[in-house]
């Protein structure tokens, strides 16, 4: 795949709080940005980081297995992200990230070191 550099918003998406990290794919470099509830206000939360980083390209996190709760909530962000900005979201298999972090970072960042670990996985399948 040629190089380009591209802004992607990699998510690690979670029922009551989503990891976000951004990060571009010419030098792979990232950027944990603090987590964002989960709640009434999480539209307008993902409307301003589109508004404020211009991503060409969005990566979400996808376990598995998933409750049905999950898969609900996970399918109303992308149905989000489709219609309100025109931005098709990009599956990444996200089995193990949380557990694959270092421990010193398992903290209240911990599921924005596991988005960047999102784009990480996929930026090394597609760059590396």
């Amino acid at each position: 795949m040629r190089k380009e550099a591209k802004v992607v918003l990699s998510l690690d998406y979670g029922t009551k709080k989503i990891g976000i990290c951004i990060a571009e794919t010419f030098t792979g470099q990232t950027k944990p940005l603090p987590i964002i509830k989960n709640d009434k206000s999480l539209y307008d939360s993902l409307d301003a980081l589109m508004e404020e980083w211009r991503p060409n390209l969005l990566l979400i996190g996808k376990p598995s297995n998933m409750s049905e709760d999950f898969n609900l909530g996970l399918t109303k962000l992308k149905e989000f992200f489709s219609s309100n900005h025109n931005l098709e979201p990009v599956d990444v298999n996200e089995d193990f990230t949380s557990q694959s972090l270092n421990k010193s970072k398992k903290n209240d960042m911990k599921d924005s070191y596991s988005a960047e670990l999102i784009f990480q996985d996929w930026f090394n399948d597609n760059y590396g």
